[in-house]
């Protein structure tokens, strides 16, 4: 009996672990400065791993910033230097508004267009919250 429960036990962490660690596995951005130019090369990464498409992700930053943009590959490209510390505040601010879920806190989430609103479902509780329009 005693063994039946450890091992119930031990798959029960097996499942349940990797999602209560999710959380602190948001990727950091990586910003390089060049003459009239800010260049954010593991933005496709970040895409990817925030389960979000790239061109969503850029145009918030483009509007956010107030500057043109554009995504070759995995690397997006400002057209206008920013100081490291402002593209990361808008990629936290991102992260708050189109990543996050509002109810349990859980980065895995997937945004949907329903109609002309986004949804925001969550994978780990099902919870589904309508976010700003771009």
């Amino acid at each position: 009996m005693d063994k039946e429960y450890l091992a119930l036990l031990e798959r029960a962490y097996t499942l349940v672990a990797p999602k209560a660690q999710r959380r602190t596995e948001i990727p950091k951005i990586q910003v390089e400065n060049m003459p009239r130019k800010t260049i954010i090369p593991n933005f496709g990464a970040i895409a990817k791993r925030l389960n979000r498409d790239i061109y969503f992700m850029a145009k918030f930053f483009q509007k956010e910033l107030a500057v043109p943009g554009t995504v070759e590959g995995d690397v997006f490209t400002l057209h206008g230097e920013k100081s490291p510390k402002v593209v990361e505040a808008v990629y936290e601010r991102f992260i708050r508004y189109y990543v996050v879920c509002p109810v349990c806190n859980s980065i895995d989430t997937e945004l949907k267009k329903e109609g002309r609103v986004f949804v925001m479902k969550c994978l780990a509780c099902g919870a589904s919250t309508p976010v700003k329009p771009l």
